[in-house]
């Protein structure tokens, strides 16, 4: 407290003290709940709770971080809209979407009229309905991708839902200024006819706005999807990998700032700035250079969305956050295992889907706090909902746990009466395929040494992705049907969109060899038991990349002297004279 108010008379010092006590609060909790194998993003928001203006007051108020929460949310859109791969829709496309939007509208829908029984006024519980019938796609993704099920079934329609979810959430981010006209400035609900009335003699106007909003908008997709590929890619010709990361989140940063001004949400612009460069070959490696800097300005974003929650308030509402957790996790897991059902899945399957996804997600907080910053919501019923989203959240791997233990008790529900198999969700490769499962090597490095190792593997038949940081190498063998992804080898991101995680082998080519020693301890560290082999210069620094962990180290100076020696050897063998007979007689 008292380095709290000797900074208060300093703007910059007041800010660089509430940035330390939120960070240092949210790391706090963070690891006390890592401990306890929780999710971090709850954490952030008790950290924030905790620090807040109504408990210990560290920080008295957000908006000196208002900035840096802003920078988070356009970072965190942008990062969502680079990872949205709708390739993960192209089997069973219809029934993916389907069930996707199918589950959103009716939790939607159901999720309304309960949340107006909780004394809610009809745009408000329409908000909180909205955001609570979105998934976590952070929290999820992470436990199924930790457990190996992202292959699986269940975990593949879990994935669709979740990039559905991901895409609906831009539209309820767009009804928010709508909804804060029906709810009426300062609260005041304005009366419907008077509504109406005024919505009819502003119709002319509001269409006329609203095309020149949509042309703007389609301008902006238009013109980045003509020149932002050329932009990064004249960014990284270089080889500089800082330069592709200031320009990518420019990039970003002035999306946002566009479609605000042409009357949309930062959001929205961010996002779309995201899925633009999403078709690029640079968007493994940008998602994995802003990751860092994505998640540390997250954990300033929740805590201080954290601060709105009042201690006292909840021991007073303590119930409604209870029984609102209890009804919103019932009604979800109902209304998804009942879509995916009756889109084609087996009882397994739809109850394993409707419990992973049962929870709130971080698009529901970042709705919250736009809705509570458009005064739909009230203080209180924002605060309730966020601690109905952290209650949520903080029980969801109990959630994907029971899943797994009552999906099997519904194994004998058959699809749908009105399909007559299971469709949705069916394994890519059929079960009855060769035992030998196919192999696949990840390869770092295009250059003379990876052609030699791509060619080879190619005649053996094993299947290979390359990476490789030079987008001209990238272009070109692209087009020649190459599997080939654009970012540095020693980047997880990178490394896990060439598919490592189920790799059978990394082979490292790159010259550099500080960058090796790093690929070998991410590898290792993404896939145990993964075949490491790696390339050194000198046989002084194989010692070391075996001690990062790889398997089998191939220096440049010992195959230098094994091929000469084998080279003169050889050359002695062909030059040498035939020898006489060992078991010769003695001469006559």
């Amino acid at each position: 407290m008292i380095l709290g108010q000797a900074a208060a008379g300093d703007p910059g010092g007041s800010i660089i003290f509430d940035l330390f006590a939120v960070l240092a609060t949210a790391a706090l909790v963070a690891v006390l709940m890592q401990r306890m194998r929780l999710a971090v993003i709850p954490a952030y928001l008790l950290a924030g709770a905790v620090v807040g203006p109504h408990a210990l007051g560290f920080v008295g108020s957000s908006e000196s971080l208002e900035a840096i929460s802003k920078l988070a949310i356009i970072l965190l859109l942008f990062g969502i809209g680079l990872q949205l791969h709708l390739t993960v829709l192209k089997h069973s496309l219809l029934r993916m979407v389907g069930v996707g939007l199918g589950s959103c509208f009716l939790s939607v829908g159901l999720g309304w009229p309960v949340a107006g029984l909780f004394g809610l006024p009809a745009p408000a519980a329409l908000v909180v309905a909205m955001a609570l019938s979105l998934s976590s796609t952070a929290v999820v993704l992470r436990i199924i991708a930790q457990r190996r099920e992202l292959h699986q079934t269940s975990g593949r329609l879990a994935l669709s839902i979740l990039v559905v979810q991901d895409m609906v959430v831009m539209a309820m981010l767009a009804a928010l200024p709508a909804l804060a006209r029906w709810s009426g400035t300062g609260g005041e609900m304005i009366i419907v006819k008077d509504l109406a009335a005024e919505s009819i003699s502003g119709w002319p106007r509001f269409l006329l706005d609203a095309a020149i909003r949509l042309i703007g908008l389609g301008g902006v997709i238009v013109l980045g999807r003509l020149l932002l590929p050329r932009l990064l890619h004249e960014a990284a010709r270089r080889g500089s990998t800082e330069v592709l990361m200031i320009v990518s989140v420019a990039i970003a940063i002035a999306a946002a700032v566009t479609t605000q001004a042409i009357g949309f949400s930062l959001e929205l612009g961010a996002f779309l700035a995201g899925f633009v460069l999403s078709g690029t070959p640079f968007r493994h490696h940008i998602t994995g250079q802003i990751g860092p800097l994505r998640d540390l300005f997250a954990a300033v974003f929740f805590t201080t969305l954290g601060m709105k929650i009042d201690p006292a308030g909840l021991a007073q509402w303590w119930w409604v956050v209870l029984l609102g957790s209890a009804v919103m996790i019932t009604l979800k897991a109902g209304v998804i295992a009942t879509t995916v059902w009756s889109f084609g899945a087996l009882g397994a399957v739809a109850v394993t889907v409707g419990l992973t996804l049962a929870q709130a997600g971080e698009f529901s907080l970042i709705l919250l706090d736009s809705a509570s910053a458009e005064r739909i919501l009230s203080e209180t019923a924002a605060a309730n909902a966020i601690a109905i989203v952290v209650l949520s959240l903080i029980v969801t791997p109990a959630l994907l746990a029971l899943g797994r233990r009552l999906g099997p008790l519904a194994a004998g529900i058959k699809p749908a009466p009105w399909l007559s198999t299971s469709t949705l969700g069916a394994p890519r490769h059929s079960d009855s395929g060769p035992d030998t499962p196919e192999r696949h090597v990840v390869i770092g490095g295009y250059g003379p040494i990876g052609r030699l190792v791509a060619e080879g593997l190619h005649a053996a038949g094993i299947h290979y992705t390359i990476v490789e940081v030079n987008p001209g190498t990238v272009q070109q063998q692209s087009r020649r049907g190459e599997s080939i992804v654009y970012g540095d080898v020693s980047n997880a991101e990178v490394l896990k969109s060439a598919g490592l995680e189920h790799a059978d082998a990394l082979v490292i080519t790159i010259p550099d060899e500080e960058a090796v020693l790093r690929t070998c301890a991410v590898a290792r560290r993404l896939a145990p038991n993964l075949i490491i082999t790696a390339r050194t210069r000198t046989a002084g620094r194989a010692s070391a990349a075996a001690a990062h962990g790889a398997d089998h180290v191939i220096s440049d100076e010992i195959a230098a002297a094994d091929a000469m020696q084998k080279t003169v050897l050889q050359h002695f063998a062909a030059d040498q004279p035939p020898q006489p007979p060992t078991n010769a007689g003695p001469a006559s």
